[in-house]
C-alpha cells in the first residue's frame, strides 16, 4: 500500500495531467493537429483551390493538414455564421476576400470580429471582348457606352459582388456606362463568345488561355502597372480612372484567437507562400504579378482601406443608404 503523502501526491499529479491536457495547445507546439479553412465557394473553385496550393507547404512545415471546408450560398452569409460558431482555439481560420468587406459594407457580418492573419494572393481582372466583336479597343468600348449608356452588356459572376462592384465603380469613374448581366464562369465565357453579351470581367488567370489563343481580346486592365504578358494592353489608371481594385485572398482568424497562435500561424504561411510548389501554382495561375504577403498589422491595414472603397461606392450604387 502507498503511503497517505504518496496518495496524495499520485492525485494531483493526475489532476494536473487532467487539466493540461485540456488546455489549448502552447504556441511552440501550435498547430498539433488538423487546421480547417471555412470558406463560401465551391469545390474546385478558386478558393478551394488557393487553400488546397498552400496547403501543401503548409503540412511539409507542420506535419499537419490544412483543409477548406465549403459552405456555399446565401452570398457567404453561412460560412461567415459556421466561422463564428467554432471555437476560438486556432484551428479554424476563415479565407477571406473582397466578399468579406462587401457583406460587412452591407451590415451582413462584422469583420471587427475577425483577426487579420495573413493575404497571400491579388489578382488583376480585365475587359474582355471575343476576337469578332466590333469593339476594337478601350477607346471604343468608351465613345459607345458613353453615346449609349447602358446598351453594352458586361458579363460578371454573381450579382452585388466583387465583379458587380468593379463595374460599378469603372461606370462611376468612367462616365462609360456598362450593364452588368450575371453568369457562372463556363456561361460567361460561352455568352461572350457568342455574341450574346458585348464583353466580360474576368482576371487574368482563368482567361489568358482564351487570351493567348485570340478568341478573347483585352481592352483594359485593372491594376497600377501594365502586365509584361500584356504590355499593350492600357491600365485604367493610366487612362485617368482610379479604378485598380482586384480580387484578394488570406486568412483570418477570431478576434479573441490567442495572438501567439495567430503570430505562429502568420510565420508557417509566409512560409508556405515561398516555397517552390506554392510559387508554381502561382505562376500557373497568372497571380505572381501583384501577390504580395501582407502581415497581420498591414493586411488589417489594407481590409480597413478596402472598406472605405466598397462603402463608398456601394453607396453610390444604391446598395447602402
Amino acid at each position: 500500500m502507498f503511503p497517505i503523502q504518496s496518495m496524495r501526491a499520485a492525485m494531483m499529479m493526475a489532476a494536473v495531467g487532467s487539466v493540461l491536457a485540456a488546455m489549448p495547445a502552447r504556441a511552440d507546439d501550435y498547430p498539433s493537429r488538423t487546421v480547417e479553412a471555412i470558406h463560401q465557394f465551391g469545390p474546385g473553385g478558386g478558393t478551394d483551390r488557393f487553400i488546397r496550393a498552400i496547403g501543401e507547404p503548409f503540412q511539409e512545415i507542420t506535419g499537419q493538414a490544412l483543409v477548406p471546408i465549403s459552405v456555399q450560398g446565401g452570398g457567404g452569409v453561412p460560412a461567415a455564421v459556421t466561422f463564428m460558431q467554432r471555437p476560438s482555439d486556432g484551428y479554424s481560420m476563415m479565407a477571406v476576400g473582397p466578399e468579406q468587406v462587401i457583406n460587412h459594407v452591407l451590415g451582413r457580418m462584422n469583420i471587427d470580429e475577425l483577426r487579420p492573419i495573413a493575404r497571400i494572393q491579388y489578382d488583376q481582372g480585365l475587359f474582355l471582348v471575343s476576337k469578332d466583336s466590333p469593339i476594337k479597343s478601350v477607346d471604343d468600348l468608351i465613345k459607345t457606352a458613353r453615346e449609349n449608356p447602358g446598351s453594352l452588356k458586361v458579363a460578371v459572376t454573381g450579382t452585388a459582388g466583387f465583379d458587380d462592384t468593379l463595374v460599378g465603380l469603372w461606370n462611376i469613374k468612367s462616365g462609360a456606362e456598362l450593364t452588368t448581366v450575371p453568369f457562372s464562369a463556363s456561361e460567361m465565357v460561352s455568352n461572350t463568345l457568342g455574341g450574346h453579351v458585348d464583353l466580360m470581367y474576368e482576371e487574368y488567370g482563368p482567361a489568358r488561355g482564351l487570351i493567348e489563343s485570340g478568341d478573347l481580346r483585352p481592352l483594359v486592365l485593372f491594376s497600377e502597372f501594365r502586365l509584361p504578358v500584356l504590355g499593350d494592353v492600357p491600365t485604367a489608371t493610366e487612362l485617368g480612372f482610379d479604378v485598380s481594385l482586384g480580387r484578394w485572398r488570406g486568412f483570418a482568424m477570431h478576434a479573441s484567437d490567442d495572438e501567439a497562435n495567430a503570430n505562429t500561424m502568420f510565420s508557417i504561411l509566409d512560409r508556405a507562400a515561398v516555397s517552390e510548389s506554392y510559387k508554381t501554382i502561382e505562376t500557373q495561375s497568372g497571380l505572381q504579378f501583384r501577390s504580395k504577403v501582407l502581415g497581420p498589422t498591414q493586411f488589417k491595414e489594407f481590409m480597413e482601406h478596402e472598406v472605405e472603397i466598397y462603402t463608398d461606392v456601394l453607396k453610390q450604387l444604391g446598395y447602402v443608404e
